[in-house]
């Protein structure tokens, strides 16, 4: 028709001979999360019911006769964070939903310890419908209290949630009060790994009392990250000291970075063995394995084998990991496992 608006599309993805649009997976981040580039696949834009995120995802459709399925983590750095916090019931509540206990503390109608599992699960959907706001506040504050962000940055990156900086610091300081495990957590990691050591002269007393060191960290499955400035020292003269002269510490750049390495590495390992696994042990599933995205597997299976895949990706991803020991006296079993949730449809948009 003449005249009629014809739309042009500038880019998009590349597409391979078979149709598909490939990536390349790198482990640039610090933390060694996995990551994705020549596309980046791994953060397609999100947003709660941002419409640019299902734009992207409406174009991925899977082949005729075939379905999407993907099985995700569920709450996986969380619950690594209580891991390495030594902190069980902050496991408990990470595989429950750790976000809707906090919310139930800040519309104070807190969540007993005492109750049962059932019990908290079923407060928890109810919490979820009634009090979005308080979920979404407390999704914040879990996050970003996790990896040290501070209430001045909560404040800045999210200002329509936290208006001032004293309000993040009051729900900061509360959820700290509910799991004192974890603040205590980020002051002996960095203490251990900030590889500052007293120098001694042979024989003699101390002449230069610190000295920056340099040290690493290594996760559960071996993986080593060096860091060089943990915690910045300051040395307090007597004069303006009370009297005594001393070296005090606050966390230095790379703090931040230490705090994440952990649980990030550790849950980019724990993926990877899910996808060797299944791979190798189960190439029927394994090789319809399509994306790995943080914490989540997607694959394209027939219709008539989704759910062989779904059962057997659940069976693989939540057996016990011999690399995570548990404490006995936690009652939690031998090993950490971590359960997962699944979701399947025909466009990546509309997963159910």
């Amino acid at each position: 028709m003449e005249g009629e608006f014809k739309p042009r599309v500038l880019g998009g993805f590349p597409v391979g001979p078979d149709g598909r649009v490939h990536t390349t997976f790198t482990h640039n981040p610090s933390s060694l999360r996995l990551s994705s580039v020549g596309p980046n696949l791994q953060n397609i834009p999100r947003g709660s019911g941002s419409e640019y995120a299902k734009w992207v995802k409406e174009i991925f459709i899977a082949s005729p006769g075939s379905v999407f399925w993907e099985r995700d983590f569920s709450a996986i750095e969380a619950v690594l964070v209580g891991y390495f916090a030594g902190a069980p019931n902050y496991i408990r509540f990470a595989k429950m939903g750790v976000h809707a206990y906090l919310a139930s503390h800040i519309v104070g109608r807190p969540i007993d310890l005492k109750w049962s599992n059932a019990d908290i699960k079923a407060y928890i959907k109810k919490l979820k419908g009634e009090e979005p706001v308080a979920y979404d506040t407390a999704k914040r504050i879990v996050h970003g209290s996790n990896y040290m962000m501070t209430a001045v940055k909560m404040s800045y990156e999210y200002p329509e949630t936290f208006p001032t900086p004293k309000k993040a610091h009051a729900l900061q300081g509360l959820y700290f009060d509910l799991f004192p495990e974890i603040p205590a957590w980020h002051r002996e990691l960095a203490i251990r790994v900030d590889g500052t050591k007293r120098r001694r002269p042979e024989g003699g007393e101390v002449v230069d009392p610190w000295t920056l060191g340099v040290a690493y960290a290594q996760n559960p499955f071996g993986y080593i990250h060096r860091f060089y400035n943990v915690l910045d020292w300051t040395l307090l003269e007597a004069e303006d000291n009370g009297g005594k002269r001393e070296w005090v510490w606050s966390f230095g750049e790379d703090a931040k970075r230490l705090v994440s390495f952990l649980p990030q590495s550790t849950a980019a390992a724990i993926i990877k063995r899910a996808g060797k696994r299944l791979w190798y042990d189960h190439p029927e599933v394994g090789e319809s394995m399509r994306l790995w995205i943080h914490d989540s597997i997607l694959g394209e299976s027939s219709e008539a084998s989704v759910e062989h895949a779904l059962e057997l990706s659940q069976r693989v991803m939540e057996e016990p990991i011999p690399q995570l020991p548990l404490d006995p006296a936690w009652g939690m079993g031998e090993y950490l496992s971590i359960g997962t949730e699944a979701k399947v449809g025909r466009v990546w948009a509309a997963m159910r």
